[in-house]
């Protein structure tokens, strides 16, 4: 319950903000038009719906933000910033059911699909477009409807001088208009009317009316949408046997001729119904799973984003205490490259022999945060982070067991250093310049290509035990690192 009033309570806060926002600049939201249609938008159950929003003048798209939201900015229904849809703060209902037309937006179309309409999704929409610091929303009514049954019709009973005659059918939004027709199309008054409305909101209603000898038996009952004017109908004729000086069995016969007809069109309809009901729910299934598809991608790309682009960007230094004898660092100690001859160092515990590897200053015990390694490759590299108390004198295993993370070009390959055995990365190319991501709470380290922007691995649950964690570098022949910032 606290929860959901501090959601609210924070919704209301940025709406109110971005209200305040919107006063202070009045003048320059005027350089930006956002329209929607004229009209609602009308859409029946289970169709896929296009909402209309354009804006004018169209312009550069690289700093657009776009949302849709229905009686409040947060959650949203959906959100496009920063050249990619946003899933923070959606609305649960609209999850992997909305898509912008991106292609649009140079033409200055930010049209919005939702897949599936429910009667739950009526209600108007706000289309709101940011540029810069020009901004204009318009509001969107969509409209859901829903085509019942074909009317069913029944002979009741005698009644003041007649045959009462019933006309049921079910499955409607908003509430359909019965009506009863002579065979010229004219509209006949009827006796009663009722309405119910089931659990998911939809009506049923039933109608009577009561017919005499020798007056419009021929007669037809309709069921009409007052929304799209979508309607189903039913005829009947009844001769005049069936009225009260025909023999009660003839009667009986007649009603029930008249009911297994009148059940036999209805079923004959069901079964059209059903074949072609089938055949959409086959095509959006196949729709759907290629969307899901695709969402997930999606889904995977904006969780590698999140993970890959830590709140804190740190500077690496490199530190001299660390480096293996035959590697050389800069004067600012920022890039190291490995030469062939040894040089004369003093050693210490820190320092690792005869692995060329070489650690950064400065170690991390908590928090997230980011650096990016500049390769140039001569013979293998390998860039990654490793605990403190490593083993660095002698043969080393480079293992997550043993308190190294890392990816590189190793053995004529590029891979991640799992265990027992090592991932092959043949699928990305070999990048320039790496993205090494640590996030210390979580025990995760993840790798980005900055040259292709692509994610390419990352160490999950990883066991830091408590102890700080170094950025670690290992140099094959001829190569070359250099760490940014």
């Amino acid at each position: 319950m606290m929860l959901s009033s501090f959601h609210s309570c924070f919704s209301l806060l940025v709406f109110t903000v971005y209200g305040l926002v919107f006063q202070v600049h009045e003048l320059h939201s005027a350089q930006l038009k956002v329209m929607g249609p004229p009209g609602p938008v009308i859409v029946a159950m289970g169709e896929d719906a296009v909402l209309p929003c354009r804006f004018s003048p169209a312009q550069s798209t690289q700093d657009m933000e776009v949302t849709w939201f229905r009686e409040q900015l947060l959650p949203f229904v959906h959100r496009y910033k920063g050249g990619w849809d946003q899933s923070r703060d959606k609305m649960p209902e609209y999850v992997g059911r909305t898509e912008l037309w991106k292609d649009g937006l140079a033409k200055g179309s930010v049209n919005l699909t939702i897949f599936d309409i429910q009667l739950s999704d009526r209600g108007n929409y706000t289309c709101f477009v940011v540029n810069g610091s020009d901004y204009d929303q318009a509001v969107v009514e969509l409209q859901v409807t829903a085509s019942g049954s074909v009317p069913l019709v029944a002979l009741e009973r005698y009644q003041d001088g007649g045959i009462r005659v019933s006309c049921r059918s079910a499955g409607w939004y908003p509430r359909p208009q019965v009506l009863w027709r002579d065979p010229h199309g004219q509209h006949l008054p009827s006796l009663s009317e009722s309405v119910t409305q089931d659990q998911s909101s939809l009506f049923a209603v039933e109608s009577s009316i009561i017919l005499t000898r020798g007056t419009k038996q021929n007669v037809s009952c309709w069921a009409q949408n007052v929304l799209d004017g979508q309607e189903q109908g039913s005829a009947f004729y009844i001769s005049d046997p069936f009225f009260h000086d025909a023999h009660p069995w003839i009667i009986a016969l007649g009603i029930i001729s008249v009911a297994v007809v009148v059940l036999l069109i209805f079923a004959v309809c069901l079964f059209k119904i059903k074949g072609k009901r089938e055949e959409q729910i086959a095509r959006r299934d196949a729709a759907l799973r290629a969307r899901d598809a695709e969402i997930e991608k999606q889904a995977e790309e904006l969780v590698w984003r999140r993970y890959a682009v830590p709140m804190e960007k740190v500077k690496v230094v490199l530190d001299s205490d660390t480096a293996q004898s035959s590697l050389v660092l800069s004067d600012d100690c920022k890039s190291v490259r490995r030469e062939e001859k040894t040089l004369e160092v003093t050693d210490n515990p820190k320092r690792f022999q005869p692995w060329r590897c070489v650690l950064g200053r400065e170690g991390f015990t908590s928090g997230r945060c980011y650096w990016e390694v500049e390769v140039v490759d001569g013979g293998g590299w390998a860039v990654g982070v490793c605990r403190e108390d490593v083993k660095r004198k002698g043969e080393i295993i480079l293992k997550p067991e043993e308190g190294f993370w890392a990816v590189g070009q190793w053995e004529g390959r590029f891979q991640a250093l799992t265990s027992p055995g090592r991932t092959f990365l043949s699928e990305i190319r070999n990048p320039k310049r790496i993205h090494v991501s640590l996030c210390y709470e979580e025990r995760r380290v993840s790798f980005f290509s900055v040259d292709e922007n692509i994610p390419i691995f990352t160490f999950q649950e990883t066991s830091f035990e408590g102890k700080p964690v170094y950025p670690w570098f290992w140099l094959g022949s001829g190569t070359q690192l250099k760490v940014w910032p």
